[in-house]
């Protein structure tokens, strides 16, 4: 049975520094990166060094999507590389972030070449619309089929950001979609002093049954149901 009142849905991601050495990445997976509820960006040989570090130590491999380089948008083909070599070292990866303020091109390579959802500052363009229609109150499109682009919460003041990072945290809306970043994480050190604040408050949210915090990767097969969550299983992630 369904809430009557529709949490809010939350997803969290970061990226990781580029490059990242094998002792760096042991730090990390000891500390931030066994953390479900984050999704993990980065290029495709950190996210060579994740998998490996994560295998030899024997623990699961985080939530993890392609950390997108603006560059990489001037070239079908560049574009086409990079992604074949983030799959060929995380198999099945079908998630993508790409910050700053150019939009995200070629959304019809992304979607042949397995990518299901990419968070995004901003639309290409915001009259080409949407081939499927998203839950009322969700940032996101589907301009070709089989790939979304969800758009991240400004980082200001009047925003989810603004309630945590200031203290004041009215309450989110019900059945609505707020996707934060972190920025990159420090590459001398696995702290960051933001994500933590972040995580702590959607656990004590997600405890309530106000708010469920998933991954990225969960998104398409949510958005897929109209953004609601499975009626068997969970996909609230303990932070």
């Amino acid at each position: 049975m369904r809430r009557s009142v529709d949490p809010t849905t939350l997803v969290v991601c970061a990226t990781l520094p580029r490059p990242t050495r094998s002792g760096a990445c042991a730090a990390w997976l000891d500390t931030l990166g066994r953390s479900a509820a984050v999704t993990w960006a980065a290029t495709p040989d950190t996210l060579g060094a994740v998998t490996e570090a994560a295998r030899s130590r024997g623990v699961s491999v985080p939530d993890l999507a392609l950390a997108v380089q603006p560059g990489w948008l001037d070239s079908r083909a560049t574009l086409r590389r990079m992604v074949d070599e983030a799959r060929q070292v995380v198999p099945g990866l079908d998630a993508a972030v790409l910050r700053g303020p150019r939009p995200l091109a070629h959304q019809s390579l992304l979607a042949e070449e397995g990518m299901r959802v990419v968070v995004v500052d901003a639309f290409a363009d915001a009259g080409r619309g949407s081939r499927r229609p998203a839950p009322a109150g969700w940032r996101c499109r589907n301009s070709v089929w089989g790939l979304w682009e969800v758009q991240v919460d400004p980082p200001r003041p009047a925003g989810m950001v603004g309630w945590m990072l200031h203290g004041s945290m009215p309450r989110p809306r019900p059945g609505t979609l707020h996707v934060l970043h972190a920025g990159d994480m420090p590459a001398d050190r696995p702290v960051s002093g933001r994500l933590d604040r972040w995580l702590a408050w959607a656990e004590r949210r997600a405890a309530t049954g106000r708010l469920r915090l998933v991954q990225l990767t969960d998104l398409p097969a949510i958005l897929g149901r109209g953004g609601a969550a499975p009626v068997s299983g969970s996909v609230l992630k303990a932070a």
